[in-house]
C-alpha cells in the first residue's frame, strides 16, 4: 500500500533506508546535544543550517515516495507523511487536518501536542531562549512542498514544548522563494559511486567472543521500535528516533564548514567559544582547539554523550538481560555484545580488529554513515569525519574500563564526567576513513596523553 512506511534493510552492510533515505536509530540526548553544539555557535547561520537539512531529507524521501506512486491523492500524500513521522518516533504532525482548515489561506498554523525535539530540548539545564523544534519544521516545509508540489515555508513561534509548553506551533507560508531550491535538489556525487568503501568486502568477526552476533542483530530487529500512540519510541530508558542519517550528516558537515570558515577570518574567536561550549575548558589540556580541530571536538563530543546514554542505556535495559546477557561470560563479552547491537542500528557494519583490555581497542567500520553522507553530499574529504564513531568508541572503553559498567551504575551527568574527563579516560583517533578513499574507518581508542 502506498500509505504504508516500508524500511528496507540490508543486514549485510548495516544499512536501512526508507523512501531511498538512508535512516538509523539515535536517542533523544545525542538529538538535542548535537542540535544545542549548532545552536549555541552565534557565529554561522544554525537555524537555516537545522531547518534546510530538515526539509532537504524530507523532501527528498517523500518526492521518491510520490513518485513511485503518482496514484496518491493530496490527502493521502499528505497522511502518508504524518505516519512517517509518527513510525520514525518524531511524534504527531497534523498535517491533514491542518490543510484542511486552511483551504483557500495563504498561511496557517500548524499545532501538535507531541514532539521528540520539544521533549528532549526540555531537557536541557539552561532554560531556552526560543523555540528549538527546527527539525520539525524543517519536515512541515519538506513535507508539504513535496505533497503539494510547490514550495512553502515557515516559521517557529513562541508556543513550544521545547519552552515547557503543552504545544508545538509552526506558523507556514505557501509560496516563498527560500525553499524553490527542493525542487532542483539532488543528492549524489562521483565520489559516492566511486568510492572504494563503498563496495569494499565486510569480513567476518576476528576477534573471539562468546556473543553470537547473528542472534543479537536478529532479536534487535524484531523489537517494536516504532512510535506509540504519541509517535514517540522510548526504550532502552531513552526516547529513540528512526532518523535521517543525511540529517545528521549535513547539520554536523555545514556547522564544520561555517565553523571553520568563521575561524579563518577571525582566529580569535576560538578563544570566545571556549566560554560558548565548557567541555571545551576540559579538552583544550590535550587538543589543539584551533581551526577544524575545534568543530571535530564538539561534534566527537556529541558521540560521547551518544556512547554514555544510548549505549549505557541499552546495557542497562531489561532487553539486554534477556537478549545478550545469557551469552555474556567475560567483560570482553560486554564490548563484542554493545558492537551486536550496533550493528543493527543502520550505522553500518562494526568489527573490533583489536582489543587489549582495559588499554586499547582498534574499531575498524564498513558503510560507516557519516563518511557515506560526506561522500554523498560533498565528495572526498581530506580528513576523517566519522565522529560518532570516535564518540562512541570512546564512550565504550570508558563505560567498561575507566566506570564499571557490568555493576549497573546510574548514568547521571556526574557519573558522565568521573568517567569521560578522568586524566586516565580513552580517547578516540582516527587513521582510516571511507570518505577519504579507504576501504574501511578505522579508529584507535587509547588512554589520554596529556598535552
Amino acid at each position: 500500500m502506498s500509505n504504508e512506511v516500508i524500511t528496507v534493510a540490508d543486514v549485510a552492510v548495516g544499512i536501512c533506508n526508507i523512501d531511498g533515505q538512508p535512516m538509523v536509530f539515535h536517542c533523544n540526548h545525542y538529538n538535542r546535544t548535537l542540535q544545542n553544539t549548532i545552536e549555541n555557535c552565534r557565529h554561522i547561520d544554525n537555524k537555516k543550517i537545522l531547518i534546510h537539512s530538515a526539509a532537504e531529507v524530507s523532501f527528498l524521501g517523500l518526492q521518491a515516495h510520490f513518485r513511485q506512486h503518482p496514484e496518491m491523492s493530496l490527502a493521502e500524500r499528505l497522511h502518508y507523511a504524518e505516519t512517517l513521522y509518527h513510525y520514525c518516533g518524531f511524534g504527531l504532525l497534523p498535517l491533514v487536518a491542518s490543510v484542511k482548515q486552511a483551504v483557500g489561506q495563504n498561511e496557517f498554523n500548524l499545532s501538535t501536542h507531541s514532539s521528540h525535539y520539544g521533549r528532549a530540548l526540555a531537557l536541557n539545564f539552561e532554560k531556552r531562549r526560543g523555540a528549538g523544534e527546527y527539525f520539525d519544521l524543517g519536515f512541515v516545509i519538506g513535507a508539504l512542498s513535496a505533497a503539494f508540489g510547490e514550495a512553502f515555508s515557515g516559521e517557529l513561534t513562541k508556543e513550544a514544548i521545547s519552552l515547557k509548553g503543552k504545544q508545538s506551533t509552526f506558523h507556514i507560508y505557501v509560496g516563498g522563494d527560500e525553499f524553490e531550491y527542493l525542487f532542483k535538489l539532488e543528492s549524489g556525487t562521483p565520489a559516492y559511486q566511486e568510492a572504494a568503501g563503498m563496495t569494499s568486502s565486510i569480513p567476518e568477526r576476528s576477534v573471539p567472543s562468546n556473543i553470537d552476533e547473528i542472534a543479537v542483530i536478529n532479536g534487535v530487529s524484531q523489537a517494536p521500535l516504532y512510535g506509540n500512540q504519541y509517535g514517540l519510541i522510548p526504550a532502552f530508558g531513552v526516547e529513540l528516533t528512526r532518523h535521517y542519517a543525511d540529517y545528521y550528516n549535513l547539520v554536523a558537515f555545514r556547522f564544520e564548514q561555517q565553523l571553520t570558515a568563521a575561524l579563518e577570518k577571525r582566529p580569535s574567536l576560538a578563544d570566545l567559544l571556549i566560554y560558548d561550549y565548557p567541555a571545551l575548558f576540559y579538552y583544550k589540556q590535550y587538543i589543539n582547539l584551533e581551526g577544524m580541530n575545534l568543530s571535530r571536538t564538539l561534534l566527537t563530543e556529541a558521540g560521547h554523550i551518544c556512547g554514555f546514554n544510548t549505549m549505557g542505556g541499552i546495557m542497562s535495559s531489561e532487553a539486554w538481560e534477556g537478549l545478550v546477557m545469557p551469552m555474556i561470560e567475560t567483560r570482553e563479552d560486554w564490548l563484542h555484545g554493545i558492537v551486536a547491537v550496533i550493528n543493527a542500528l543502520g550505522w553500518g557494519i562494526w568489527r573490533i580488529h583489536e582489543l587489549i583490555p582495559g588499554e586499547k581497542l582498534v574499531l575498524r567500520v564498513w558503510r560507516p554513515y557519516e563518511s557515506l553522507g560526506h561522500l554523498r553530499w560533498f565528495g572526498y574529504s581530506k580528513q576523517p569525519v566519522d565522529y560518532l564513531v570516535m564518540g562512541v568508541a570512546a564512550s565504550l572503553m570508558n563505560l567498561l574500563y575507566e566506570g564499571d559498567m557490568t555493576q549497573r551504575p546510574e548514568l547521571t551527568l556526574d557519573y558522565y564526567h568521573k568517567i569521560n574527563r578522568s586524566p586516565s579516560s580513552f580517547w578516540a583517533e582516527q587513521s582510516q576513513c571511507v570518505a577519504m578513499g579507504d576501504e574501511y574507518s578505522e579508529v584507535m581508542v587509547t588512554r589520554r596523553q596529556r598535552g
